[in-house]
């Protein structure tokens, strides 16, 4: 059983206690207009350019069969002709192409997880799934997740929350120690505008996961400007969580240096926001979360 991976990083400390081993898993059923990971969003593998490691050599303009490469073009190859034979990130003499996303067998992957094992028993850390969304893979996940707790690794899941909950609670669920839960946009429409889905599944889902009290769930929200960070759906947020008792929730601000993810992957973008979030951004809303004695995270 295999399935595409996007990144693996070791020795990663911002998702999750402790150091942990934090794994891109490739698909996803949202598309956010505004996602930091776009090149996770298709389940089948890409290609990427990278504009600025190229030399303009025209070497992979020459080696490629089907003419795919095309330096008039924006994004340097026209992905409908390309078929990802490769071939010009063999002879690429500056590495600007780059496949996105590579196959892992369970055991390749659980090996990998593994070398890193006395990393997470010493700091309390262990292994966080991302994406993308992981919950696109569960069979596999199933498989994998049963390898590493045979050696107690610890578990973290990043999830949208889109996932058909009864085989979330058979495959995955009994093998979790921690959910982080990403929840959006509080108003269904408004969510399926710029997410491509409606949020009822999602709040299902996630009511779910509340009344069971063998899991640590940590809900959190992205804070992404004139969409998420708007004033009305961040008060419905609260209100949404005071009703559930829920006294905690983690904030991710925006970081507007995925734009240049896109352009890699030949994906124009709806939305193109490109600054940080201000001081005087964050002390409003951290303002916001306190007054109504949420807890929430330093940013």
């Amino acid at each position: 059983m295999k399935t595409l991976i996007v990144d693996i990083r070791r020795n990663a400390l911002d998702d999750g206690p402790g150091i942990r081993t934090l794994i891109f898993f490739k698909g996803c059923p949202l598309s956010c207009v505004w996602c930091q990971n776009p090149e996770t969003k298709k389940a089948d593998q890409e290609l990427s350019f990278t504009k600025e490691d190229c030399s303009e050599c025209t070497i992979c303009m020459s080696h490629c069969k089907k003419g795919a490469i095309n330096f008039s073009n924006q994004y340097r190859i026209d992905r409908d002709i390309c078929d990802l034979c490769g071939k010009c990130i063999e002879v690429c003499p500056n590495q600007a192409y780059k496949y996105v996303g590579k196959e892992y067998d369970i055991k390749e992957l659980a090996e990998l997880i593994l070398r890193d094992k006395v990393f997470y028993d010493n700091t309390g850390g262990g292994v966080t799934l991302s994406g993308g969304e992981p919950t696109f893979h569960m069979e596999y996940l199933n498989a994998l997740l049963k390898e590493l707790k045979t050696y107690g690794i610890h578990i973290c899941i990043e999830t949208s929350g889109y996932y058909n909950n009864e085989k979330f609670i058979e495959l995955v669920l009994p093998f979790l120690d921690l959910i982080y839960f990403d929840l959006k946009i509080y108003d269904s429409n408004i969510h399926e505008k710029y997410c491509k889905v409606p949020n009822q599944l999602i709040l299902s889902n996630f009511e779910y996961l509340i009344k069971n009290e063998s899991i640590e769930l940590l809900p959190r929200i992205p804070l992404i400007p004139e969409i998420t960070l708007k004033e009305e759906n961040l008060r419905s947020w609260i209100q949404y969580f005071k009703s559930l008792n829920i006294d905690k929730v983690w904030l991710l601000p925006y970081n507007p240096l995925w734009l240049s993810k896109s352009e890699k992957i030949g994906l124009e973008t709806e939305y193109n926001y490109s600054e940080w979030l201000t001081i005087d951004t964050k002390r409003k809303i951290k303002s916001l979360f306190r007054e109504n004695n949420i807890k929430i995270n330093d940013f």
